[in-house]
């Protein structure tokens, strides 16, 4: 009886080395933690169910019987171990290293499978999430509506004469070029902001002088402007 206890008390000894309000699992040599260096441990029947494991090297550890449900195997090196008949359901094994491993009667039901390179060397990515395909269509941006933002036209002067000469200018927005028509006349194209002169006859009739700015998107909204003779 008394070398019991003085095993438990050598035991209990060991695993509160290090001051930690929770002290680290020491299952047969090897601390149960993120990357942990436990390469040959024998971890035979040992309970691990839920342990953080990530990025721990396990190569060529003995993990027969051993419970490992729900660990979590993140980048794990367990190349070489020998996981017989234990049990790794549910475990993450994100980039987790199985080259050379024996796996024989293990339940993997659940597992994790990223990223996680087999026994055999090849990647297995089972249970990666679906990838989401980044449209790179490019998509064309419409310009915005031509508008006429102003739209001058000068006197007109008649005396002794059967047509004479008018002014017009012009300024628009977003705008690449401008049609200009007298009356149901072909329309004349000019740039999108200026100046011209139109020839009007002088026959006491009234005439309108319109405006229509364009662009890429199509035409806008043209303006009309009248030109008395009398």
């Amino acid at each position: 009886m008394r070398l019991a206890l003085l095993a438990v008390f050598a035991t209990v000894a060991v695993a509160g080395c290090g001051g930690s309000d929770t002290p680290d699992v020491v299952v047969g040599a090897c601390t149960i933690a993120p990357a942990t260096q436990c390469p040959g441990a024998d971890l035979t029947g040992a309970d691990l169910q839920d342990a953080d494991l990530t990025g721990a090297n396990l190569s060529s550890v003995n993990l027969t019987e051993t419970n490992l449900s729900g660990a979590n195997l993140t980048t794990a090196n367990l190349s070489g171990a020998t996981i017989v008949d234990a049990d790794l359901s549910d475990a993450d094994l994100t980039g987790a290293n199985l080259s050379g491993a024996t796996i024989t009667n293990t339940n993997l039901d659940g597992a994790i499978l990223c990223g996680t390179t087999r026994t055999d060397g090849t990647v297995d990515d089972t249970s990666c999430p679906p990838t989401t395909e980044t449209d790179t269509t490019t998509t064309a941006t419409s310009p915005e509506t031509a508008e006429v933002t102003s739209f001058d036209v000068g006197e007109l002067n008649c005396d002794g004469v059967t047509s004479a000469l008018v002014s017009v200018s012009w300024e628009t927005e977003n705008a690449t070029a401008v049609d200009i028509a007298l009356d149901t006349a072909a329309p004349t194209g000019f740039g999108p902001s200026g100046s011209t002169d139109i020839t009007v006859a002088c026959d006491s009739a009234p005439h309108a002088i319109t405006i229509t700015p364009r662009n890429d998107a199509g035409p806008g909204v043209p303006e009309t402007e009248q030109v008395e003779t009398g």
